[in-house]
């Protein structure tokens, strides 16, 4: 009896071991932020970027294969208060689809104002699509000048195939194919 409750243990412990190595070997691809700046635009404080993915190699490996996954953007505009908690003024969330069409070949990158086909996945062109990106953060008749101003964004990449009936059920696993990378920048208006 003793035995048989051993082997199970070790059977669950091999098992819950291999689901590790599993999750950490996917989610080794760094992003980087370049070229950030905050203007104005036609009455809007307007967000600038560039997105710089360094090892290009795992994206392209995760939609050859036909898995479909995200870029989740999320951006945060606050008003810097010494005594209180910084004012929330804007919140968005960006979310950018990436995935293959098994049928036609291309692979397809969906903003959610503007989907890019791509033939061939090469990394030049799969790069010119990350940068200058543009978001609009708040109408300037919202912002006091002379305040300071705190904005945070965080952007991470999610694998949509994982469905949520086993995110639930493994809750302490990460299912991010790349951890979410945070950047924070004060300016004065």
């Amino acid at each position: 009896m003793h035995r048989i409750f051993f082997k199970y243990i070790f059977t669950v412990v091999v098992v819950t071991g291999l689901l590790f190595l599993h999750t950490n070997d996917s989610r080794a691809q760094p992003l980087d932020f370049s070229s950030f700046l905050i203007d104005t635009q036609e009455d809007y404080l307007v967000a600038m970027f560039s997105i710089d993915i360094e090892e290009f190699e795992k994206i392209q490996e995760a939609l050859h294969d036909g898995k479909k996954i995200s870029m989740i953007c999320t951006i945060r505009l606050q008003r810097h208060r010494t005594l209180f908690w910084n004012k929330n003024i804007q919140e968005k969330t960006i979310e950018i689809g990436m995935e293959k069409d098994l049928l036609s070949e291309e692979y397809m990158i969906k903003f959610p104002d503007k989907t890019y086909t791509l033939k061939n996945m090469q990394e030049d062109s799969f790069d010119t699509i990350f940068k200058n990106i543009n978001i609009k953060l708040a109408p300037l008749k919202e912002l006091i000048p002379e305040r300071k101003y705190r904005l945070h964004i965080g952007i991470r990449v999610i694998n949509r195939d994982v469905p949520q009936w086993i995110k639930s059920t493994l809750f302490f696993l990460s299912w991010d194919v790349v951890p979410q990378v945070l950047y924070e920048k004060e300016f004065s208006f």
